[in-house]
């Protein structure tokens, strides 16, 4: 959440406090309010009931609770939140971060005895019990403390897991998980921050455990969650991103949170993405929410200090994300997820349920949310499930939570906002104080405050708890079981698989013998027919060690024809681990995708096993029945995938099987969308492949084919082959030639013949090229011919364009301007071309100025600089406060729609206009005017967490810009402007350099007048 600059406002919001405190201070109403009094500030559903359960002066900076197996509260306390060097701090101060212990000796409930475990650690958000201690998360570091002489203070520190970005403290790796499956999980968000701070600008190293410094381990980078086993010095990527809060069901979903987007369910974990480098797959995360990203929330606060003007807000600071595991909860909470949403005080609920390969998550509350508070202090920022069952929330309470990394610096001791310019010190008002609360139904007893003490139970009681109906007792007794390994637990644990326990029950169990190596084929067989799903999904994952046992491999191939999606996604995503399929999967396979054609998760998860005998793939699903016309699309996306798998690999024989294969096909639509697949597979290669004699026969009978559709398809194909000369090639060249310089023949058959002759590198193309380039000629025939020159890199081509740089119209201008931005030759060309004078200035666009301000190169963003001065710079706050009446003015947000359209939707989305690009824009309407006109035109005052932008330059030449979207240890996916997606595999890449300044361009102004301004505003504010 960002707060911008306003001096006009300056004097009436100082007005305005004065009057309102003064009034509420007669009534008492005006925060920071006692523990005590914050409680009556609260709303909960009917039913529940909120309590205090730790406050200051005991703890103050809260950002994350657990609980050891004892019931002790970890606490950590983030003391040097927002930045240790801020200049305010009380003298003798200790701005560092501490893990208090916590102990509630008269069992109340409430915990009144405290001591400093642990401090002078940097910026510590995470904590969880392990092996007599804890492990804490203090970037760049995962520390392991523990108390050998029991007063209470780590006497041991030792740094377990090392190399994590040192960024801004909202976006460090943090809140690790003792997993089902005896690894330890953890969120690790992009790198992001450091605007005002260098402390903040770090961007990671190869993670390493310091015991084991020369350990090959994978190759992991913000913005990809990580799972580790410290005793055994292994680490993998698990799968998802998230930024502060990861959660689990008792089935080991992972649901994740970012900023604006409250949920997202990991539908793939990463282990499973190896198994098929040549697949693309965009994101692991399932966006589940059925209210969008950036939902809309239903606050309560009285006195917000943003002073928004609308009435309702949206997510903009998510974190803390728990789904509820405990026993308390009844009805539609029992398994309820919740999300914490400081900036607006109040705690979000949703209800999953369900949805073939994944959930939906549906709002709990429509008028309401779980837990709202009226005081702008409270600032919910994690849950967790205790050991009663409860919900604790974490209250870091502060005047501010957002961070000043994201506002607009206005000197050396402050940030500007529409409300004025804030000091350092308003960033730090509350750090003295912070609050823990449980909420728990209204019928709760006080004997539930019962101690867990499990480190005390013996082998029968640590084996019971595993069936406890509260994950918090299942988990720990789990984690305590395999820690200890004492062979006399496996005994208890076989007797208990053998009575009715519950499913739960059953799942931790059979995870526990795993851990132990002590999970029998035998055992493994019977889960395999238990009668929940929830148990059959966990067989099959438990059954990846084994596939080798004829037996179990059986049961797997059974559970493809389980009347449950999960389990069936499950089994798709094992048998990916199958290097070589043989008919058995291939029919089981065929028997999930018959079911689930129309779900891409599905899709995925069954072609993660297609890196090998991917032309025995292609044949295997091409005859497959659709069951309805409804799913024919789905069957062309499908074959696309396989086909992109095939371009990808750029094996010449195996793209020429395709290629004949596909030439028989009779179904248009699959043609088509194969002969794509294998056009975006092959993008991410920069040489051309020679194809078999057979295999260009078939392509050239294609691009022959009655269908534009494919003869379109199969000329693009055939631009990315390296086509062997022949009397076949010539014959069709002439043809081409022929139908290019006839104005009767139809547009559609010109412009295919303009794309065919592209190919010929031999004949006079460039003299025809050239006629198609004037006015003369239909737009569409021009662009046509400028997509040929542009994919040619010779300098005729080159030289061709630029002396037509002025000629084009505004559509085919800008095709060449891009084109010419992403090639480092032919925009060194450009530059050239621009000093001498042969292409004046403005005849460039804005946007393509912007872009050559913030070029990687120095030698070409001087050239702009010296050529571009409107632009280069410039007084932002001068223009923004010569804009300022449009802020003031209610405009006419019909118009302010069509103003969007044209300078806004490149890159942004709103009301099925636009392109999902850059930031959700929901999250904005609660931003006054003046702030969104300051984003407007100063973009670089403020760059949002997760959309920094990264300049690369591949080997061939290529030159992208835009977003990291999605990374492994191949290939990366990089969003750009206009929202193209780009896969580049990273032995590919140059160069890649983070950009200083927004991917936002500066220069909006030159082409939105005042009157469209305060349009395009009034438009923004009313978005829902």
């Amino acid at each position: 959440m960002n707060f911008i600059r306003s001096h006009s406002f300056s004097f009436l919001f100082v007005f305005l406090s004065l009057m309102i405190t003064s009034s509420c201070k007669q009534k008492n109403q005006l925060p920071p309010f006692s523990p005590k009094d914050a409680i009556s500030t609260f709303q909960l559903p009917e039913g529940y009931r909120i309590e205090l359960v730790a406050s200051e002066p005991l703890i103050n900076d809260p950002v994350e609770v657990a609980f050891d197996e004892d019931g002790k509260m970890y606490v950590v306390q983030m003391d040097d939140y927002p930045s240790e060097d801020m200049k305010d701090y009380p003298e003798n101060a200790d701005p560092k971060s501490k893990i208090m212990l916590l102990e509630d000796k008269d069992g109340d409930g409430f915990y009144e005895t405290g001591t400093v475990f642990a401090s002078g650690l940097e910026y510590a958000n995470g904590v969880m019990p392990w092996k007599d201690g804890v492990l804490v998360t203090s970037a760049p570091d995962i520390f392991f403390l523990k108390d050998t002489d029991g007063d209470g203070k780590a006497d041991v520190k030792k740094v377990m897991l090392s190399g994590f970005a040192v960024t801004n403290p909202q976006l460090r790796m943090g809140s690790l998980r003792y997993g089902l499956d005896n690894w330890i999980y953890g969120a690790y968000s992009r790198a992001g921050g450091g605007k005002w701070r260098e402390e903040f600008k770090g961007k990671g190293s190869p993670l390493n455990f310091p015991e084991k410094p020369h350990l090959d381990l994978p190759q992991m980078f913000p913005g990809t969650n990580f799972r580790f086993q410290p005793d055994e010095y292994k680490l993998e990527p698990s799968g998802g991103m998230s930024q502060f809060g990861l959660s689990f069901d008792a089935s080991w979903n992972q649901f994740t949170v970012w900023n604006n987007v409250h949920i997202r369910h990991v539908a793939i974990n990463d282990n499973y993405l190896v198994n098929n480098p040549f697949l693309s797959v965009n994101s692991t995360m399932a966006k589940i929410s059925d209210h969008g990203n950036a939902s809309s929330v239903q606050a309560i606060t009285k006195n917000m200090l943003n002073l928004h003007e609308s009435e309702m807000g949206h997510f903009t600071s998510a974190c803390g994300i728990c789904k509820y595991t405990g026993n308390l909860f009844k009805g539609k909470y029992a398994k309820a997820s919740f999300v914490c949403e400081p900036v607006s005080n109040l705690v979000h609920a949703d209800i999953l349920t369900p949805s073939g390969a994944t959930f939906k998550a549906e709002r709990a509350e429509e008028e309401k949310e779980f837990l709202a508070s009226t005081d702008s202090w409270f600032r919910p920022v994690n849950l967790t499930v205790g050991p009663d069952g409860a919900l604790y929330v974490v209250d870091f309470y502060r005047k501010l939570v957002e961070h000043p990394d994201w506002l607009a610096m206005a000197d050396s001791t402050g940030f500007y906002t529409h409300a004025g310019a804030i000091k350092e010190s308003d960033f730090l008002e509350g750090n003295d104080r912070g609050r823990i609360y449980r909420i728990v139904p209204k019928d709760f007893k006080a004997e539930n405050n019962k101690k867990p003490e499990l480190s005390k139970m013996g082998s029968k009681g640590l084996v019971a708890s595993l069936n406890n109906p509260n994950m918090w007792w299942r988990m720990n007794a789990q984690r305590l079981l395999v820690n200890r390994k004492d062979a006399a637990d496996l005994s208890l644990i076989k007797d208990i698989l053998s009575e009715d326990i519950s499913p739960e029950g059953t799942i931790n169990s059979l995870w526990t013998l795993e851990g132990l190596g002590a999970l029998s084929d035998t055992l493994l067989k019977k889960a395999f027919q238990h009668a929940s799903p929830l148990v059959r999904r966990q067989a099959v994952l438990l059954s990846e060690n084994r596939l080798g046992d004829k037996n179990i491999f059986d049961s797997v191939l059974s559970a493809s024809s389980d009347s449950d999606p999960l389990v069936q996604f499950q089994v798709a995503l094992t048998l990916s681990n199958i290097a070589k399929p043989n008919s058995a999967i291939f029919q089981a396979q065929n028997r999930i995708i018959s079911t689930h054609i129309n779900d891409e998760w599905f899709q995925t998860a069954v072609l993660l096993g297609a890196s090998e005998n991917t032309i025995q793939w292609y044949e295997a699903f091409k005859n497959f029945e659709v069951k309805v016309d409804s799913q024919k699309v789905d069957k062309q996306e499908f074959l696309r995938k396989i086909s992109s798998i095939i371009g990808v690999k750029y094996n010449a024989n195996e793209m020429s099987s395709l290629v004949k294969i596909i030439s028989a096909v009779k179904d248009t639509g699959i043609v088509v969308s194969s002969l794509h697949g294998m056009i975006a597979g092959m993008k991410r290669n920069t040489n051309k492949v020679k194809l078999t004699p057979d295999g260009q026969h078939e392509l050239i009978s294609i691009i022959s084919d009655k269908s534009p559709k494919v003869r379109e398809a199969a000329i693009e194909l055939a631009s990315r082959i390296q086509l062997k000369p022949s009397d076949e090639l010539t014959s069709i060249f002439n043809t081409a030639k022929s139908i290019v310089l006839d104005g009767s023949q139809p547009l559609e058959n010109r412009i295919l013949a303009i794309k065919l002759i592209g190919l010929d590198t031999r004949g006079d193309s460039f003299t025809l090229l050239e006629k198609m380039l004037g006015p003369n000629e239909h737009s569409d025939i021009e662009l046509a011919a400028v997509n040929v020159l542009l994919r040619n890199q010779q300098d005729t081509a080159t030289n061709l364009l630029l002396n037509k740089w002025n000629l084009l119209n505004p559509k085919i201008h800008d095709a060449v301007e891009t084109g010419f931005l992403a090639r480092s030759a032919r925009l060194k060309s450009l530059m050239t071309a621009i000093e001498s004078g042969k292409i004046k200035p403005s005849w460039i666009s804005r946007n393509a100025q912007n872009r050559l301000l913030k070029n990687s190169d120095s030698t070409i963003r001087k050239i702009a600089k010296s050529m571009f001065k409107d632009l280069a710079g410039g007084d932002r706050e001068k223009l923004i406060m010569d804009y300022n009446v449009s802020s003031t003015v209610t405009g006419d947000p019909v118009k302010g729609k069509t103003v969007f359209r044209n300078a806004c939707a490149v890159c942004h989305k709103l009301d099925e206009v636009g392109v999902d690009f850059a930031p959700d824009l929901h999250a904005l309407s609660n931003q006054t005017k003046i702030n969104l006109l300051t984003m407007i035109l100063d973009p670089n005052s403020t760059i949002a967490a997760g959309y920094e932008g990264y300049t690369i330059e591949t080997t061939d030449g290529g030159t992208f810009t835009g977003i990291i979207e999605n990374e492994n240890d191949s290939s990366l996916i990089l969003k750009s402007a206009g929202g193209a997606v780009q896969t580049i595999l990273k032995g590919n890449i140059k160069s890649m350099a983070p950009m200083s300044v927004s991917l936002m361009p500066e220069g909006l102004e030159t082409s939105v007048s005042k009157d469209d301004m305060g349009d395009l505003l009034e438009y923004l504010k009313t978005i829902k």
